[in-house]
């Protein structure tokens, strides 16, 4: 199956079908590293930024107007209160995946933010290693088809 760029939002594949890229919302209080990782995404083609944001008072709100697929949460600043944000979104919406992305030793995230999050990964991962984890915990399981109109002969 072939390929083609993206169109309104979707990737387009032979055979009719169309797989929607994974939403993804990003969370950071560093603005340059929020922007940075923003546009490391962003040349993903399988993947669409829908939001980023500081971990604010409004955070629920802006994660559920973007509805996202996944998460990801930048908790290497020390200003970050990783587990309470964590909780927050949590709580929000259960089932949506959180990826940490941590300064320091894994061993420092032993506990809730290890059992609350859906995966750990140091901020010096490569690119494709993040990748890899994001298309695992976004992979969208629906396949949208476009309608095939045929002509009857005769």
């Amino acid at each position: 199956m072939k390929d083609h760029p993206p169109q309104n939002g979707l990737r387009v594949l032979e055979g009719n079908k169309m797989t929607p890229p994974t939403k993804i919302f990003i969370i950071d209080s560093d603005r340059l590293s929020l922007v940075t990782l923003s546009l490391w995404l962003d040349q993903v083609r399988d993947f669409e930024i829908v939001g980023t944001s500081l971990p604010t008072g409004n955070l629920e709100r802006r994660t559920a107007d973007a509805q996202a697929d996944l998460v990801i949460l930048n908790i290497s600043s020390p200003s970050i209160d990783a587990l309470s944000v964590l909780r927050r979104l949590k709580q929000m919406k259960q089932d949506m995946p959180v990826i940490l992305l941590y300064d320091g030793e894994k061993h420092d995230l032993d506990g809730p933010l290890t059992l609350e999050s859906d995966a750990q990964l140091s901020p010096e991962v490569s690119l494709k290693e993040l990748v890899d984890v994001i298309k695992k915990f976004g992979h969208k399981q629906r396949v949208m088809t476009v309608p095939m109109f045929m002509v009857k002969a005769g």
